[in-house]
């Protein structure tokens, strides 16, 4: 079996996977149209970003249309697939691969992972609490304005013909027909050593935001201002750091706070909760009908709410103790429900069979 991930490499989840299902035994590789600043892998990179030479054209507009036919299961990523050329303003013949894989009979996945599937008029609407709300995510009013269009161009016309979608982001289930959770395997956990949290000094508090009007760091760093005045804790923003970097900062912290505002954990969470490091973050709880109820029990994150984010701060920051206690839980859990070999075997089944139970369990 030959298994492409393409085209885009959103949060390394692409990268692992493949490689934990070449443990399973089957051809599997990424090749993507450009790389990002966070340099995250690939097996083949197609061209730069926003690259319009004829070469640069021709080069991705070839591996598309021949991707059909050279693997059996093409497995596409945030929304898009080998010929929609987001970085060059609409170019390319959108979705033409896909429509290709599927007419063929190739099978065809597609792994969505927030803002390609989030609908923000929808998401304002149902939700107290979201970054799409006007006056929060820098992008919303765009988002009213055009991309949700094409978020329900996706749903509705595109998806039908895919074989399997899941979701990265247990909102996403809310506006995605028939969609299934599955949980990131982004982080090689097992090739993470652990770091305890260190209990010999004030706490060491990060936050990494690669978008802080999604992630609320507004909010999260004025609270954080004005807690300074009460504990003793050290405070740490990262940002624009290459994710190799950024991986041996995390390793110093004491407690992660991830976001306030999406609802979910992140990337960013599994690869410090695989340091055993514990992780703040809000949590919407009317999402999460679609997680395995084992995931939902073992669940170690932190709690934060908006609106009483500096009294839950000053809980969990002024009881250093149990922060450690809270790192190997953390630990624990992302061995169990964000191991790549466990998703790897599950996917690598619906591979096989569309509409095999995708189990963790």
């Amino acid at each position: 079996m030959r298994v492409l991930h393409a085209p885009v490499n959103v949060g390394n989840q692409p990268w692992v996977l493949s490689r934990y299902e070449r443990m399973q035994g089957i051809e599997s590789e990424l090749v993507v149209n450009y790389s990002t600043w966070l340099n995250y892998p690939a097996d083949r990179i197609l061209s730069k970003h926003g690259a319009r030479s004829a070469v640069d054209l021709l080069r991705r507009l070839a591996y598309g249309l021949s991707a059909p036919f050279r693997y059996d299961v093409l497995h596409y990523y945030f929304g898009r697939s080998l010929l929609t050329w987001d970085d060059l303003s609409g170019g390319g013949a959108r979705f033409t691969d896909l429509r290709l894989a599927a007419r063929l009979g190739r099978k065809v996945f597609m792994t969505l992972q927030g803002c390609d599937a989030r609908l923000s008029d929808e998401s304002a609407r149902r939700n107290v609490v979201t970054p799409c709300k006007l006056g929060e995510c820098e992008l919303a009013a765009s988002c009213r304005a055009s991309t949700d269009a094409s978020r329900r161009y996706l749903i509705e016309q595109i998806l039908p013909l895919v074989d399997r979608v899941f979701v990265l982001n247990p909102e996403l289930a809310n506006y995605v027909p028939g969609a299934v959770f599955q949980p990131y395997a982004s982080v090689d956990v097992e090739g993470i050593e652990p770091v305890p949290v260190r209990t010999d000094r004030p706490p060491l508090v990060v936050h990494a935001p690669t978008n802080g009007s999604i992630k609320g760091t507004k909010y999260i760093t004025a609270a954080i201002e004005r807690l300074k005045h009460r504990l003793p804790f050290q405070y740490v923003e990262i940002t624009g750091v290459p994710h190799e970097q950024a991986m041996r900062m995390y390793r110093d912290a004491d407690l992660v706070i991830d976001q306030v505002l999406a609802g979910w954990y992140g990337g960013l969470a599994v690869e410090t909760m695989a340091m055993g490091k514990p992780v703040a973050c809000y949590i919407r709880d009317e999402d999460l009908g679609c997680l395995p109820a084992g995931m939902r029990g073992d669940m170690p994150v932190l709690r934060l709410s908006l609106d009483a984010l500096e009294a839950d701060l000053e809980r969990i920051i002024g009881d250093p103790a149990r922060l450690q206690e809270h790192g190997q839980h953390g630990r624990e859990y992302v061995m169990r429900w964000h191991n790549p070999r466990r998703i790897a075997a599950a996917m690598v089944a619906a591979y096989a069979d569309p509409e095999s139970k995708f189990s963790l369990q």
